[in-house]
């Protein structure tokens, strides 16, 4: 995809800025919720700046009091399986491509819930306004909070929080979500939310980007390994320099420690 050739949707803003592609929630009047074409164009999104050699990094905010209210319920049907899946499904490889992609930012406004918490985890920096809130409200619909949320919120939050957000549907402020590591930084309002966000994106991007990239997948691949193991691979990332493709060699680690346990 060329940039003549970028349509993310009428739900979404895009712009680059400080080199990274700023994509931006904008289903203001839905609050922000997910419908699987608003989780098509994200990925779009996503991916466009993962291959765009002149943009450095992801930052995902939204416009409006809500990032996102997670999965719109009034177009899909919670007890509709197939459907459910399918969803669940372009979420998930959200998720990978903001886990496993170049360094990402979230800067958090207003509530946020189910999916769209989701993705905010899978962000390497979270910034959120004073005032915003985290809830998980799947259990009410029955519905499994799927797309890797279990084990992601696993290593962030703890087994126990995670139980307390997933089966008992706490509502958290942003002050308790940065308590317990859930977000990384408090704004006092959108203005300075976006400051904090740039000046992040700014410093990210001054930065050598081959080990940047080694270091967040390492970072992210390498709490369940054994010290041997993760070591053995670490090597491998210190030793970045040697490689004449330093793009070639990343996307060889990506998949090294992607596969890691294969």
């Amino acid at each position: 995809m060329t940039s003549k050739d970028l349509d993310f949707g009428k739900d979404i803003e895009f712009s680059t800025k400080k080199r990274f592609g700023i994509i931006a929630l904008n289903r203001i009047h839905r609050s922000n919720a997910f419908t699987i074409d608003l989780l098509r164009n994200l990925k779009k999104a996503i991916e466009y700046c993962q291959e765009e050699k002149k943009i450095r990094g992801v930052l995902l905010t939204n416009k409006g009091d809500s990032f996102s209210t997670g999965m719109d319920l009034d177009f899909i049907d919670g007890s509709d399986h197939k459907a459910v899946k399918e969803l669940e499904g372009t979420a998930a490889e959200v998720c990978e491509l903001l886990f496993n992609g170049k360094p990402s930012i979230c800067a958090i406004n207003g509530r946020t819930m189910g999916e769209g918490a989701v993705f905010v985890e899978c962000c390497d920096y979270r910034i959120a306004t004073r005032e915003s809130f985290f809830q998980m409200p799947e259990i009410y619909s029955g519905i499994f909070p799927g797309t890797g949320c279990v084990i992601l919120f696993t290593k962030i939050i703890g087994i126990n929080w995670t139980k307390r957000l997933l089966m008992w549907v706490e509502r958290i402020s942003a002050q308790k979500a940065l308590e317990i590591n859930f977000i990384d930084e408090i704004a006092e309002n959108q203005e300075d939310l976006m400051k904090k966000a740039l000046d992040k994106a700014r410093f990210i991007s001054t930065k050598n980007q081959t080990v940047l990239n080694a270091i967040k997948l390492c970072a992210n691949h390498f709490l369940d390994k054994s010290y041997d193991k993760a070591y053995e691979l670490e090597k491998q990332a210190s030793a970045w320099y040697e490689h004449e493709d330093k793009e070639k060699f990343i996307e060889h680690f990506r998949n090294i420690v992607r596969n890691i346990n294969s």
